[in-house]
């Protein structure tokens, strides 16, 4: 009767096949997938267990469902696998990961006995939602800490920025393994401290690839491109090859620094490493060819690809407004509706964009009425700049007014900035003195270089050089100096750069 007992926990062998179709979908990267299955299981007959709802609950997490999740929680309490441990934990990683912080403290709280993994569930829950006061006490209550408890709350502090604390966390590890490591190197890129991320990375004793995308990833964030391509170069020389990650990194520097040689050697790199298919370096590769002037070779990429995903359409998208082909734009636009995919707020702004900068003025009003009506898409700050924008350009300053006091927002200072552009191109001297009353009042102090530039150009455009002068002397008077201009070209692999007011200053080679 014992044995009886025993293994009538174990699960059936039809709902062991399940599980396991349920458990390779998630392996693959495929979380909705897992839900069908597991709702075809049901229909069939069968019901999760142990094993099954923790795979759910984590998919319900990657996918970014409440609702399901909820649901979900249900079921764990119908067929009485709530009281798992498993499960409990499973519960706990999928509230944090949905933010619904005080959901997890209540399972965490009902739960009798509490594992060491349970306790770094509930402190990563509260370190991913930015409540680091609750960490640090939980942190304080547990009984028994390892490595991941301290790897957990060195992320959290790389997360709201404070890069102190986390080094005062790291340096007091007695153990530390590549998380570690990586963890901390992470928080110096995040908060800009890319010198002491080097250092960190020289001194560390075993790396791989999360720890070379780390700094890769912090080059390119903090706008060090060429230093970016130069770690590249040094890790493909070590065990840790390149992935697509890092592919996506380098051409995004590569876009930056507008060399279309560099990228098209990164094209042949990630196609020679068969990487080249992987859908977010194919939109990363569209959007390198698109920036560094090639809009030919990026619908090359586009279209060989074959890609359904929204990225790359937006991507190209994007690439053609840039080029000025409004009409391709929108017909690629057109395309995408035809094979079902929905836009998104990026999709809107390439396409307005474009518009802009055409001037398809009827076109570019049409788009954005269609945005919330037609496809769900709430515009946003942006979208708002990108018709102020279209309007001004096109002399319709009354109706460009008129959206701005629409808006159910402060239009900030690019939707103003829009605006102004459009008055001294006009050069509309009333409308441009309300643009800068509205542009004090939202800022609430002085104006920027940029704009009291603009609004010197605006009286030289009028031909009121008087009141033009004042404006520079207003400059002069305040110690505000103009942002000086910047070029940066390419000749046989050598970046130079060229700043107004200065003779040149070379990059260092950069050798691929």
């Amino acid at each position: 009767m014992a044995l009886f007992t025993c293994n009538s926990s174990l699960p059936s062998p039809g709902l062991r096949n399940w599980n396991s179709i349920i458990k390779k979908q998630m392996e693959m990267g495929e979380p909705e997938n897992a839900i069908m299955t597991y709702l075809k299981m049901q229909a069939l007959g069968f019901h999760g267990d142990n094993y099954t709802f923790p795979l759910l609950l984590k998919a319900a997490g990657r996918i970014s469902a409440p609702n399901l999740g909820f649901s979900l929680h249900g079921h764990t309490i119908k067929t009485g696998f709530s009281a798992h441990v498993f499960v409990q934990t499973a519960l706990i990683d999928m509230y944090g990961t949905l933010h619904c912080i005080v959901d997890a403290r209540k399972v965490f709280d009902k739960m009798p006995e509490r594992d060491l993994v349970a306790w770094n569930s509930m402190l990563d829950a509260f370190t991913c939602n930015y409540q680091m006061d609750d960490a640090i006490y939980l942190f304080d209550l547990m009984p028994l800490k390892d490595l991941s408890s301290f790897n957990i709350l060195i992320s959290g502090y790389s997360i709201i920025g404070e890069v102190l604390s986390a080094r005062r966390v790291f340096d007091q590890m007695g153990e530390k393994d590549t998380v570690s490591w990586n963890s901390m190197i992470s928080a110096y890129t995040r908060a800009g401290e890319m010198k002491m991320g080097l250092e960190l990375f020289s001194k560390m004793p075993i790396r791989n690839g999360i720890t070379w995308n780390t700094m890769i990833t912090g080059c390119l964030q903090n706008d060090q491109f060429r230093e970016a391509i130069e770690l590249f170069e040094e890790m493909k020389n070590t065990d840790c090859k390149p992935d697509y990650l890092t592919m996506v990194s380098v051409l995004s520097a590569s876009a930056h620094l507008g060399s279309l040689e560099l990228g098209q050697r990164f094209h042949i790199y990630a196609m020679n490493h068969n990487i080249a298919s992987n859908p977010y370096v194919v939109t990363a590769l569209i959007d390198m060819y698109a920036k560094c002037g090639s809009i030919e070779q990026a619908l090359l990429v586009f279209v060989k690809s074959e890609s359904n995903d929204i990225y790359s359409w937006n991507a190209m998208i994007t690439g053609l407004s840039l080029h000025g082909s409004a009409i391709s734009a929108i017909q690629m636009f057109r395309n995408m509706r035809a094979k079902n995919i929905k836009p998104d707020d990026i999709t809107f702004i390439g396409l307005l964009n474009a518009c802009s900068h055409s001037g398809f003025v009827q076109e570019g009003c049409e788009l954005f009425n269609s945005m919330e009506k037609g496809f769900g898409v709430s515009p946003k700050l942006e979208h708002y700049g990108c018709v102020i924008d279209l309007l001004s350009r096109a002399g319709y300053l009354d109706e460009a007014f008129r959206v701005i006091e629409a808006m159910g927002f402060e239009p900030g200072e690019s939707v103003l900035g829009a605006l102004l552009n459009g008055c001294v191109i006009h050069k509309d001297v009333e409308r441009g003195k309300r643009v800068m009353i509205k542009m004090m009042s939202c800022r609430g102090k002085g104006l920027s270089d940029g704009e009291l530039m603009m609004f010197s150009n605006l009286y030289a455009a009028c031909g009121d050089w008087e009141e033009a002068n004042k404006w520079r002397e207003m400059m002069n008077e305040a110690g505000i100096v103009k942002t000086a201009g910047l070029s940066v070209i390419e000749v046989d692999g050598r970046f130079c750069k060229f700043m107004a007011g200065e003779i040149s200053k070379d990059f260092a080679t950069i050798d691929v």
